[in-house]
């Protein structure tokens, strides 16, 4: 037994020299490629970027084409405004200056000046409408809402004739 105890050591240490020159084979062929690898990788970023380069580059030079383009056909229509708006005030400047009285006739009667207009205020009418319809929805008869508004019989008959369903249903909102 005592032989037995010496092979089985040189057993062991053999097989982890051999373990150890394995590892010590694999991480260098590992480690090797990855140079390469990451210099594949950063060349074909570099050509990527190059390509985006060229690319933001022809659109921005089309873009700019597209622009001056632009801003020579702008100009020319201001220009072409410009003297239309010429040549309109020379023409009123010519009718206003040159225009002719028109001959006065005795014979001929004026007319009679037209009646100013009372503006009416909208709001407070359509209140009024409102107010009608609520009131004849009461119950009230017409003489009753015409009292209560301060109106002619003649217009509360008025607003109910000429008010229709759909005005009905908006005044009672």
């Amino acid at each position: 037994m005592d032989v037995v105890y010496p092979i089985l050591i040189g057993a062991g240490m053999i097989s982890m020299l051999l373990a150890f020159v394995i590892n010590k084979k694999q991480p260098v062929d590992s480690f090797s490629s990855l140079p390469t690898q990451r210099t594949t990788d950063k060349d074909e970023l570099e050509k990527s970027v190059q390509r985006l380069q060229k690319q933001v580059k022809q659109e921005t030079n089309l873009l700019a084409a597209e622009w001056q383009e632009m801003r020579a056909d702008l100009l020319e229509d201001i220009a072409g405004l410009r003297t239309r708006l010429d040549n309109m005030e020379e023409q009123w400047e010519k009718n206003a200056s040159h225009k002719p009285e028109a001959p006065k006739d005795t014979n001929r009667i004026e007319p009679a000046p037209l009646p100013q207009v009372q503006e009416v205020d909208m709001l407070a009418l359509r209140e009024r409408y409102r107010r009608a319809f609520e009131l004849s929805k009461e119950g009230l008869s017409r003489d009753e809402i015409a009292k209560r508004l301060g109106a002619g019989r003649g217009e509360i008959d008025l607003i109910f004739s000429l008010a229709d369903r759909h005005e009905r249903g908006l005044a009672d909102a």
